[in-house]
């Protein structure tokens, strides 16, 4: 779940805001669906998305979130596979979308727009291993306290997070109960460890959060 990294990124950036399309979406609304067919690949110009699969009890179950300065939907075009996932925007979005045929046009012609494309899939699964890896070792406070952090900026005095998404969505990402989600935030606020309301959360102390929790 952590923000990826800028530098390789460029080139990929660039093609997308000089070949690409920008659409504002709303709170909620789909930018793809599952099944649908990949007609492009997507840029998070401003906003928040998450990316869910629904499961066999007919729920969404939160997969990845892609912040502002993200790209998301290149797998499927590569490999040609209609959407396994959907992708909703959790706010008010900008959104720029690359044709599908100009980006496989330049993953085959263009050498420094394929090398960033490697380089963002060799990170995503090396943040894929680790979620794994955190998932199977830790035990779910430090799961939460984890998940938390990566929502907002850190500073010595306090961490400020605008939650989008309810204590069951979490619950799919850290693999638990919604109830221990909300049961976990209640034992932090009563340690005086955080104070949250429905779509807020304040870590106090977080760069000590860790050893608390």
């Amino acid at each position: 779940m952590e923000r990826e990294q800028d530098s390789t990124k460029e080139s990929m950036v660039e093609a997308f805001r000089q070949h690409g399309t920008i659409q504002s979406y709303k709170k909620n609304e789909y930018i793809f669906q599952e099944n649908d067919a990949p007609s492009g690949a997507y840029y998070v110009e401003a906003g928040l998305i998450k990316i869910s699969q629904s499961s066999e009890e007919g729920q969404g179950i939160t997969l990845f979130l892609r912040y502002e300065g993200e790209i998301f939907g290149n797998a499927e075009i590569l490999t040609q596979m209609p959407r396994k996932r959907y992708a909703r925007c959790l706010v008010d979005s900008q959104i720029i979308t690359l044709d599908s045929r100009k980006f496989l046009e330049l993953a085959k012609e263009n050498a420094e727009f394929a090398y960033s494309l490697a380089v963002l899939g060799a990170r995503r699964l090396l943040q894929t291993q680790k979620m794994v890896e955190t998932l199977i070792c830790r035990p779910v406070a430090w799961r939460l306290a984890w998940f938390l952090m990566q929502l907002g900026k850190p500073t010595n005095e306090q961490l400020e997070i605008n939650v989008p998404l309810s204590h069951e969505e979490i619950s799919y990402v850290i693999g638990c109960s919604r109830q221990t989600v909300t049961e976990t935030l209640n034992k932090w606020r009563d340690q005086a460890l955080i104070d949250y309301s429905k779509k807020k959360i304040v870590i106090y102390r977080p760069n000590q959060f860790f050893t608390q929790v």
